[in-house]
Parts: C-alpha cells; sequence; structure tokens
C-alpha cells in the first residue's frame, strides 16, 4: 500500500535519511523509533508531501507521490501532528467544523459515537462544552485520535500521540490501534507493552 524507495535527504548538509527503503502492507502496523534527529517526523512529512527528498520516490496505492497526486493522497490520509494546533473554541464546534470541511463532507456527523468515544477515552462528554484552551495536554491529544477515528481515513500518521497520557490511557491508545482495519504509522518514543505487535522499524 505504501512504498518508500531509496529515499534519501539532507537538511543544510546534514543527512537525515539516506537510501532508506520500506514497504507497507494495507492495514499493517508499523512503529518508527529512533533517536531525535534521526528522521522520523521527516519521513512522516515525506509522505504526507510537506517536504520531499533530494532522491527516491514515494508510492500510495500504485501511485507516486508527486504534485499531481498529493492532494488526493492526503485525502486517505489521517494525520496526528506532535502538536496539534486546533481552532479556538470548543470541543463540539470543532468536531462539528472539522467534519464539515469540503474533503469529510461524506461523514455524518454522529452525536452517540462521539460520546462513545470520548467514554472510552475516559473523557466526559461534559467537555464538548468546554473550549479547547482549557483543555489538558492529554485530553487535547485523546480529542485528536477521536478526530482522526471520525474521519475514518485509510492511513494514520500518528506522531508521539500518547506522550501526555498515563500508562493506561497509553495502552488503551495502541489497544485500539491495533483492532483496527487501519494502514498505521506511529513514531514514539514510550513504552508500551503491546508495540511488540507492531512491525518496527529504527531510524
Amino acid at each position: 500500500m505504501i512504498t518508500f524507495k531509496n529515499i534519501s535527504l539532507k537538511f543544510k548538509n546534514k543527512i537525515v535519511l539516506e537510501n532508506f527503503n520500506l514497504d507497507i502492507k494495507k492495514g499493517e502496523k508499523i512503529l518508527i523509533t529512533g533517536e531525535s534527529g534521526k528522521g522520523k517526523t521527516t519521513l512522516l512529512r515525506i509522505l504526507l508531501g510537506f517536504n520531499f527528498p533530494n532522491s527516491g520516490e514515494v508510492y500510495v496505492n500504485n501511485d507516486k507521490l508527486d504534485e499531481k497526486t498529493i492532494t488526493s493522497i492526503r485525502n486517505i490520509i489521517g494525520y496526528m501532528p506532535q502538536s496539534t494546533p486546533f481552532l479556538n473554541t470548543n470541543v463540539l464546534k470543532l468536531i462539528k467544523t472539522i467534519l464539515g470541511y469540503k474533503q469529510n463532507k461524506n461523514i455524518p456527523f454522529d452525536l452517540e459515537r462521539v460520546i462513545s468515544l470520548l467514554d472510552f477515552f475516559s473523557l466526559e462528554k461534559t467537555i464538548l462544552e468546554k473550549d479547547i484552551i482549557k483543555l489538558s495536554g492529554g485530553e487535547k491529544q485523546r480529542l485528536a485520535f477521536i478526530v482522526i477515528i471520525l474521519l475514518d481515513r485509510d492511513i494514520w500518521i500518528l506522531d508521539e500521540i500518547t506522550s501526555s497520557l498515563d500508562q493506561t490511557l497509553k495502552e488503551k491508545v495502541v489497544s485500539y490501534i491495533l483492532n483496527t482495519d487501519k494502514t498505521v504509522i506511529l513514531v514514539s518514543h514510550d513504552t508500551v507493552s503491546s508495540f511488540d505487535k507492531f512491525k518496527v522499524v529504527n531510524l
């Protein structure tokens, strides 16, 4: 489903990635590990078309990632960065706004499902009326992940999405990921027992 082929990238004469190759099958769960500065987030940005490699190619569903295909490829990806830039509104309005975007027009707003997901990730339904600015880091991370779930994209790209969660919630998020049919690329420095079920790629 996703192929990185001989990817090399330099920033200011520093080699970030060199001849990197990876084939990811549909539904596979990939854990990217490595020290800071080894290119983990950069690799995700290449897949999203935010950075282009100096050499090499990326394919998604056999389509080469380039300026012609980037929009259609992004439309099948749910991306959760390390820090999610939320709108300054309340939680309910935020969810409705995101689902109202043109590329999400076929996704109906289902309040019962939203409340069910909030409950699963240990969030009270009263959070829907809370302003985003008043949420804790852990609440924001869980909310962002719930939005990824609601968007129902084929590919999830998740960058350090459990860093502000306690161990129980980390395990719950990772367990949820493992039980989906999504193709997932996860970057994490956390220690979670069920990470042993991921295909680990160390940069």
